[in-house]
């Protein structure tokens, strides 16, 4: 009888998320970041803790706000902003300004299972931006992501697939609008013991350039990494990871590789209100022409987390790793990359948010330009602050946020600074 609801459940969501949001489908405008989170740290991960068989089974879900349809949760949303932007284009010489129009609007579909015990959830995002002066500019992003988180006794999983139709100037080497479509197929399976536990965690990321002068770019990128942990302490874990990575290009396959990545980890809480994790070790990129440069070096992920009280935290992250690029046919850049995120609550509905990112981007070979030859170096960063308030409902909120953002490059033609200012209201049910 339970197999059978849980089917029936299934398909009768399913079927309504297709009515309301159309297509289902996430997505990313690079390679995610490894999810496992821990029991300490607060993101998709590892639910691995000493009771976890004695309350595993019972409800992870709860009902919050939104709008009931059957058994189905459907949580709509809407954003509304205008800004300037001095800067539009990402010019280092010649910049243009503009005001722009900028509308997100979504759905989010969740239905609990087993009173909670599993939860299947799906969400559609359409991104709107109109320019007033450059039209040209104007565009229309679509994200749809379909999930499912299983939590049963002696193990969980975490599944979804995220499809991205876009333009927009993710990563630091997209400061024009590249049109491009990103699928990524993501998998977190669990199984904790008493003091221990195994996580598999694979990883498909695809992305395809729709311009043909771009095409050489779309590739592929499977990821699979093996974790185990122990509890050295009871608020402290010590995990080893090995990851493997195969690289396929489609239209050039002399970009071909593979990578394997041994690093070793510790992670748990600090004084109740601090949680930290840190994993270090190295990766071995090699790809298949002998004459593109390989990656053997160190490579880092960490974050630390300090609540303040229950509405502020800061969240301080960095890690170090190589990046597929765009740039001159090169196979790679190591990227360092340092962010800080901040929201403090200063008045019973007013809250303060700033965001820090700082990287450091070296390419891997040489580049011959304006009759010189050099290694590519980056310095990108961007700082922003922003205020929001909250109607007494909290469906309601208004915004605002200045943001600067620059590129110091040794390569000529390639630094930009920008900024921006913005304001608008943000509605959620």
């Amino acid at each position: 009888m339970q197999d059978n609801s849980f089917q029936r459940d299934t398909v009768i969501f399913l079927g309504a998320i297709s009515l309301v949001c159309g297509v289902v489908s996430t997505a990313f405008s690079a390679v995610p970041e490894p999810q496992s989170g821990g029991k300490f740290f607060q993101s998709k991960g590892t639910k691995a803790a000493p009771d976890y068989q004695g309350r595993a089974g019972g409800p992870s879900y709860e009902y919050g706000k939104g709008l009931q349809l059957w058994k189905v949760h459907l949580k709509p949303y809407a954003n509304y902003s205008y800004k300037w932007d001095n800067n539009v284009f990402l010019e280092e010489n010649g910049r243009r300004a503009d005001f722009s129009h900028i509308l997100s609007t979504g759905m989010t579909g969740e239905l609990p299972i087993n009173g909670g015990q599993h939860l299947i959830s799906g969400s559609y995002l359409a991104d709107f931006e109109w320019f007033q002066r450059q039209t040209s500019q104007d565009h229309i992003d679509h994200t749809a992501v379909l999930g499912g988180d299983f939590n049963f006794v002696p193990f969980s999983l975490n599944l979804e697939d995220a499809f991205r139709r876009t333009v927009d100037r993710s990563d630091t080497e997209f400061t024009t609008r590249i049109s491009r479509e990103e699928n990524t197929a993501h998998a977190l399976l669990e199984i904790p013991f008493a003091s221990f536990f195994l996580e598999t965690e694979p990883n498909n990321f695809t992305v395809d350039y729709r311009i043909p002068a771009d095409d050489v770019f779309s590739h592929n990128q499977f990821i699979i990494y093996q974790r185990v942990g122990f509890d050295i302490a009871p608020s402290t874990q010590l995990l080893a990871e090995y990851g493997y990575e195969n690289i396929h290009y489609w239209n050039g396959n002399d970009r071909d590789g593979n990578a394997n990545q041994v690093t070793m980890g510790l992670r748990g809480t600090f004084r109740e209100r601090t949680t930290y994790q840190v994993w270090g070790g190295a990766q071995f990129r090699i790809y298949d022409q002998g004459a593109r440069p390989d990656f053997n070096g160190f490579v880092l992920r960490s974050a630390l987390q300090y609540e303040i009280s229950e509405a502020s935290k800061i969240v301080l992250k960095g890690d170090r790793g190589p990046q597929e690029s765009t740039f001159d046919d090169q196979s790679f850049y190591v990227r360092n990359r340092i962010e800080l995120g901040w929201k403090q609550q200063i008045a019973e509905r007013l809250f303060f948010n700033t965001r820090e990112n700082i990287q450091y981007n070296e390419y891997s070979r040489i580049t011959v330009r304006d009759h010189t030859e050099k290694t590519r170096r980056d310095y990108v960063w961007e700082s922003a602050v922003g205020l929001e308030y909250f109607m007494p409902n909290d469906l309601i909120s208004f915004f605002g946020e200045y943001k600067y953002s620059a590129r110091e490059s040794n390569t000529s033609l390639l630094s930009y600074d920008d900024q921006t200012v913005s304001a608008g209201i943000r509605s959620k049910f």
